[in-house]
């Protein structure tokens, strides 16, 4: 089997894996593909790189999910067997005197003093020094680099129709991962750079297209973060809104758009009011300030103007002063 053969089924593989949302197998198949294609040729792949790191995110994204439901079901399996241990230990002392009996042996071993093994155990572990352990990179962290990478390789192709696609898809993941991890600047960034591809890439051919509805709308979840940025995360969601009517009105909707565009109207009013409760804050805040700086309003300077004597008034002194 030639490279080229072995990377084409290793890809076709990883796509079926992906498919059925098992990304730990997938990643491993993108990645092999990648390291082959990368001996071989001396260079990478920005496609198989994208690959790569869309499905990295997708497996950070399980992780996540899973280590969220593991803490609470550790947490439950500790309370129960805390639970279980404290039954034991009732069931076991059956009566008064054998729960004497246990404390005077307890006392007894107390007064003993440690065991010749037993403290020769404790020198040996206060002897072990702990090892310091490399925080592992995460799995978004690990998603990032290769997803910048393939950004990195396309934007040194030609910027074709087909180059600025998957430029778009790129950065839409890179957008995801920073909302991941709370890097909501970063978010910002990507999203807007998504947008503006997508413009480029598929306004021509439908100015209402799915995608750039998306954009706008994910431009405003990044945006939505930012106190000072209100009006703007307003304006994108306000266009995701007119697009998708847009769309519904020309029957390409799909199925559910009605019913996202009643969930985005909820969004923009909630926004609203939001904003409108921020403004009452502010407001409310600054004429505190003033009152215990003790700052007076505008009007009352009006008293400590002095008002300028009419012309015909200054004429008439001068008469005087000339006489």
């Amino acid at each position: 089997m030639s490279v080229k053969e072995e990377i084409k089924q290793l890809l076709n593989e990883a796509a079926k894996f992906y498919a059925a949302k098992d990304y730990e197998i997938s990643t491993n198949l993108y990645s092999e593909a990648n390291a082959i294609y990368d001996a071989s040729t001396g260079s990478s792949n920005a496609d198989y790189l994208y690959l790569y790191g869309k499905s990295l995110y997708m497996l950070a994204l399980s992780h996540s999910d899973v280590f969220g439901g593991d803490d609470e079901q550790e947490e439950q399996e500790v309370e129960g067997d805390e639970e279980e241990e404290s039954k034991k230990k009732q069931l076991y002392q059956f009566s008064d005197t054998l729960a004497e009996e246990e404390e005077d042996e307890e006392q007894e071993t107390v007064n003993k003093g440690p065991s010749q093994e037993e403290d020769n155990s404790q020198q040996e572990e206060a002897q072990i020094e702990p090892q310091d352990e490399e925080t592992p990179t995460s799995d978004f962290e690990n998603a990032w680099e290769i997803l910048e990478l393939a950004r990195s390789h396309y934007e040194n192709m030609p910027q074709d129709s087909e180059t600025l696609q998957k430029l778009s898809e790129t950065y839409d993941i890179l957008g995801e991962i920073s909302l991941e991890t709370e890097n909501f600047p970063q978010a910002k960034q990507d999203f807007a750079k998504c947008l503006e591809l997508r413009l480029k890439a598929y306004n021509d051919q439908d100015s209402a297209h799915r995608l750039i509805i998306e954009s706008h709308y994910k431009l405003s979840l990044a945006l939505e973060f930012d106190p000072s940025e209100g009006a703007e995360c307003q304006k994108e969601l306000e266009r995701a809104i007119e697009l998708l009517e847009t769309r519904i009105k020309d029957q390409k909707a799909e199925k559910g758009d009605e019913g996202l565009l009643e969930e985005l109207k909820v969004k923009l009013k909630e926004l609203k009011v939001t904003e409108e409760s921020f403004d009452t804050i502010k407001r409310e805040s600054v004429a505190q300030v003033k009152q215990v700086l003790g700052v007076a309003p505008v009007n009352d300077l009006t008293s400590m103007v002095k008002k300028r004597k009419p012309k015909q008034d200054q004429t008439q002194q001068t008469k005087k002063q000339k006489k």
